[in-house]
């Protein structure tokens, strides 16, 4: 991370004087290509701390990184060290700080906002306006031996917290910012896309904050059932109380051209079956997205009489965490009238199909969501150290840093959950 209230050039004693070995770190050279090598120890600032970085994840938008070659549209210029959900020990502290001491269990914070610009000063500095985040292009990330970063963004980890599960902290405070987004309150139904690392975080925030009743919903049968069995800390019992394979919505034709691009592994052939649309002086007017919104109905109808929700006619809040274009039509179709709809997943920039009329009949409350605010890391770090929210089962598989090219394709395989890679192996 770069940025700081006090910047100097020149590594402090406090730092020099501990002979530490070279910072070995995770660099994006290009596409699907990475590189672990040294680079040079981040300077340790007056008001920062040094920390011995021991866990990160791996999270979706480092995917995106990784299988893009930039990040957010932006292709990289420069190798670029990558990571931004990383916890570790402070070996060092900064001559102004006061709040930190060597030994201390940190999480590190990746975004820094300006604190200066009309966004941060209204309260929504996620959405800074000179955010410097870990990992980005010009910002250095966390998957590195080292990571040095301003104090007060390395709030403390207590001791029953594992590493592992620290490398997971970043994500917790997505969860905790998405139930902020959505309104998540106590007693509400809520409808989860996607079953994801984020889509589970948000699930087990929903039943830490008393959801009525939770439902998710993915394409891949492992990770199906993988949700089924996500038990909650609270009651012995599976956190989500139905889930879901759901398959890819029917592709629209018409006659004599070819079939519409689908996405996503089809689970049920006559689900996904091609279905003509025909056209002329006596078609009718419909559009491959009416065909498609009109079977989301079908299915969410379905959905919605199967878990008990008829006089409701939907849910209270719906996560769409896939972003997949399927997954946003059967959110708006699962939204009873009223609800908030909150997009999540990060999917292609452009969609072609999504049913405002819908939005509008429903008087739906559409919204996005970037990062954290503020308060997400304290209370994440609470619901985790409370034992409130259960993180370990989501961490299926760990590597060294050696072998952080590994890692990447394994989470791009899909066939793991949360993939945490050990900073000091």
């Amino acid at each position: 991370m770069s940025h700081f209230h006090c910047m100097t050039k020149t590594q402090p004693s406090q730092v020099t004087d501990l002979n530490l070995p070279p910072n070995t770190s995770c660099v994006l050279l290009k596409k699907r290509t990475v590189s672990v090598r040294d680079e040079p120890l981040p300077i340790l600032q007056p008001d920062g701390v040094l920390v011995r970085t021991i866990a990160t994840g791996i999270c979706g938008s480092d995917m995106h990184a990784y299988l893009a070659g930039g990040v957010g549209g932006r292709p990289i210029t420069e190798p670029t060290v990558m990571g931004h959900e990383s916890a570790g020990e402070v070996i060092a502290v900064g001559d102004l700080v006061t709040t930190h001491k060597v030994g201390d269990r940190v999480a590190v914070e990746p975004g820094l906002p300006c604190r200066r610009c009309e966004n941060c000063k209204g309260g929504r500095s996620n959405i800074c306006l000179d955010m410097k985040y870990c990992g980005a292009p010009g910002c250095v990330g966390s998957l590195a031996k080292f990571s040095a970063l301003p104090a007060d963004m390395a709030p403390h980890i207590p001791d029953g917290v594992s590493w592992e599960e620290a490398g997971c902290i970043q994500p917790l405070a997505i969860g905790v910012q998405i139930g902020k987004r959505v309104d998540l309150r106590a007693h509400q139904t809520v409808a989860i896309f996607g079953c994801g690392p984020i889509g589970l975080i948000t699930a087990a925030v929903a039943h830490a904050y008393s959801a009525r009743k939770i439902i998710a919903f993915d394409i891949n049968p492992s990770r199906v059932e993988f949700a089924r069995k996500y038990i909650s800390p609270l009651t012995g019992k599976p956190i989500i109380d139905h889930v879901f394979h759901i398959a890819d919505l029917p592709k629209a034709r018409q006659h004599g051209h070819g079939a519409a691009n689908g996405h996503g592994n089809a689970a049920n052939a006559a689900d996904t079956a091609e279905i003509s649309v025909p056209h002329g002086d006596h078609a009718e007017q419909k559009t491959p997205g009416d065909i498609k919104w009109t079977a989301a109905q079908e299915r969410m109808r379905e959905i919605i009489s199967q878990v008990g929700l008829d006089r409701e006619g939907g849910v209270d809040r719906v996560v769409e965490a896939s972003g997949a274009e399927d997954g946003m039509l059967h959110g708006v179709a699962i939204a009873k009238q009223g609800a908030i709809y909150l997009q999540v997943g990060l999917g292609h920039i452009e969609t072609h199909h999504f049913p405002l009329v819908a939005v509008t009949n429903k008087e739906l409350d559409i919204r996005g969501i970037t990062r954290y605010t503020a308060s997400c890391f304290p209370s994440a770090i609470d619901l985790l150290s409370r034992g409130v929210v259960d993180l370990k089962p989501l961490i299926t598989i760990t590597f060294p840093l050696s072998k952080s090219a590994d890692a990447l394709e394994a989470v791009a395989s899909g066939k793991q959950i949360k993939v945490i890679i050990k900073n000091q192996e």
